[in-house]
């Protein structure tokens, strides 16, 4: 693409070299090349700027012209505005811009009879649509009889489209429009009244609304068939290399879903760069103009006209509460996402929404039991969960969740009723144990997000959703389609994936590189959680205890010292939208498959209110 605003970035690129192209008589001073004039004698009244912020404008102090190098160079060759463009594309050694036509010839219309508008039309044009007669003699409007003659001129001054519309309403109570002949050209409307150096330029989707923008001061085209998208705007096709000399293109289509539909497909092919949505106070420029509207209050909407950038494109201060946030937390707000329920890692860790987290760890590790904990946790501080347990039977995975929240080995009948309904306003689980496919699982994830606003989800694991564990393009497929679902839908979502097997000989805890499968799987998750269970020390412990129950001397010190190590370590090996990574020790309790921290309450936390069993912990 060459259009004018990639060749106005070019020329800025080397306005040091452009400046000396154009104006060799100049002199470099600081950042500034300076001339007489636009005429190139040597003097300091023009000055260039070739260097810093401004790169690439100029002002003529003497005769008060300014502009950018595209502007210089129309005015130091003593050419056209459409001259220069193709004469910097030739200095670049770009193309001009090239849009494939279709092979279909088009008809040039006879010259219509008509006049310039002096009886009733004029009257109409003029007492009930408010138009200025200097806006009709500028867009060549005719008149034959009670009819408005509508000529699309080329900028080469040749007739290529024609239409009319009657100034008297139909039965139906519509106006009669149509074009004056079939297989005419379909070009914009209105181009006698655009100026040869114009560098932007307002799109209208009516006639009477290009004449209403030229009275409020902009000179406008106007697509020929409306708005809408499609076929409607097949004009494009013939104009878009005219179209390649502006820099801004202001679209005041209609403000109705038609004239919405003509600005996103006209934006879309002309250049969202250079496209600006315009919102006018009225549904069209002529309502606008009928109903009083200033030009001051139009100036207003075209300045605040909104560009049509790609909606993933946004300007850095459009993020910047969020970021402050990150610096100065509003203690009275509560934070994004949901804390683990371990001590060491409260201040070091959020679960936030459109994340994702993988755990991992070898078989037998405790990283679905720890997951569970997590979630109980996740409940308690507001979430609602969904759980796709795939390797555990729903009533298994309730009893374990049941234990944890009620911190209990045992429950009475009442209190694990009361449990069970905790989890119940919180809870729902994807009852499927085996394989189900990725598609099927996000189908069913949104419709728990729709209809119960689940915001935590949980895929327990990876190699039960059909890839095969050397079916690396499936793995990384599946993962692409769970973090996009993830992120699109402002959720949190646990991925449980296992780990390789370790190296006996150095056994230690794993890492994000210990993901067994693709490595897309920790590359694309945003937190990666890795689980070590100690074995070694799980049988110096059972040892010791056999010891001490023996009475054998020591034994006792040396139970302590190692009660105080922990067996299982929670490595965060990476934590993307987070500073911390490292390890936490955690000690499990067998009774209640709670886990804690250095510092947090031996006893556990109970979850739910209620009496449990009599000695159970509390």
């Amino acid at each position: 693409m060459s259009d004018i605003v990639t060749l106005k970035h070019a020329l800025a690129d080397r306005a040091q070299t452009v400046a000396e192209h154009l104006l060799p008589a100049g002199v470099r001073e600081g950042r500034e090349w300076c001339v007489g004039s636009t005429a190139g004698e040597a003097g300091r009244s023009l000055k260039v700027v070739v260097a810093g912020g401004k790169v690439g404008t100029w002002a003529d102090f003497a005769s008060g012209e300014a502009g950018d190098l595209i502007d210089l160079w129309a005015a130091a060759k003593r050419q056209t505005l459409v001259e220069a463009l193709d004469d910097v594309r030739s200095y670049l050694g770009l193309e001009r811009p090239q849009f494939e036509k279709p092979a279909r010839q088009f008809r040039r219309p006879a010259p219509p009879k008509c006049e310039a508008p002096v009886s009733a039309v004029l009257d109409y044009l003029t007492g009930e649509r408010k138009l200025s007669e200097e806006a009709i003699s500028a867009y060549r409007v005719g008149e034959a009889g009670r009819r408005i003659i509508f000529r699309s001129f080329l900028p080469d001054g040749s007739l290529a489209f024609a239409k009319y519309l009657a100034i008297d309403r139909l039965p139906n109570g519509k106006k009669d429009t149509r074009p004056l002949e079939a297989d005419m050209e379909p070009v914009l409307f209105g181009w006698p009244a655009i100026a040869d150096d114009a560098r932007e330029v307002v799109i209208t989707e009516g006639e009477i609304d290009a004449l209403s923008m030229w009275d409020f001061g902009y000179p406008a085209l106007s697509v020929p068939f409306g708005g809408g998208g499609g076929a409607k705007q097949a004009w494009i096709e013939n104009e878009f290399d005219r179209l390649g000399r502006f820099e801004v293109i202001y679209l005041a289509l209609d403000a109705d879903k038609e004239g919405d539909a003509g600005a996103e497909e006209i934006a879309n092919r002309l250049g969202r760069h250079r496209c600006r949505r315009v919102r006018l106070p009225r549904k069209d420029a002529n309502h606008c103009l009928q109903d009083g509207i200033t030009r001051v209050e139009i100036a207003h909407c075209i300045a605040a006209a909104e560009s049509l950038d790609p909606p993933e494109l946004r300007r850095a201060g459009q993020f910047a509460d969020e970021v402050m946030d990150l610096f100065w937390p509003n203690p009275d707000l509560p934070q994004p996402g949901y804390a683990l329920p371990f001590g060491k890692l409260a201040d070091k860790l959020r679960l936030r929404p459109a994340e994702v987290t993988i755990w991992t760890g070898a078989t037998g590790a405790g990283k679905s039991q720890i997951l569970s904990h997590a979630l109980v946790a996740c409940i308690d501080q507001g979430a609602r969960v969904c759980i796709a347990s795939l390797e555990m039977a729903p009533r298994q995975l309730l009893k374990r969740m049941v234990k944890q929240a009620g911190n209990v080995d045992r429950p009475t009948m009442e209190y694990g009723r009361a449990v069970i309904d905790w989890l119940d306003a919180s809870t729902w689980v994807f009852a499927v144990v085996g394989k189900t496919g990725v598609e099927r699982l996000i189908e069913v994830f949104e419709y728990a997000r729709a209809r119960h606003g689940c915001c935590v989800f949980v895929v327990d694991s990876l190699m039960r959703l059909g890839v095969g564990a050397e079916d690396y393009e499936g793995q990384e497929r599946a993962v692409y389609q769970l973090v996009n679902w993830t992120v699109g839908n402002n959720v949190h979502l646990h991925l449980v994936a296992h780990a390789r097997k370790s190296d006996p000989r150095n056994d230690g805890p794993p890492d994000s590189e210990s993901v067994k499968g693709t490595s897309e799987i920790a590359s694309n998750a945003f937190n990666v959680l890795t689980i070590w269970r100690n074995r070694k020390l799980e049988e110096e412990l059972r040892a010791a205890t056999e010891a001490a129950n023996r009475g054998d001397p020591g034994s006792d010190a040396n139970l302590k010292e190692l009660d105080g190590k922990p067996p299982v370590i929670l490595t965060v090996a990476k934590q993307r939208n987070g500073d911390f990574e490292g390890r936490v020790g955690l000690w499990f309790s067998a009774e209640t498959y709670q886990y804690r921290s250095a510092g947090d309450n031996c006893h556990g936390r109970r979850y739910v209110s209620g009496r449990p069993l009599q000695g159970d912990a509390a």
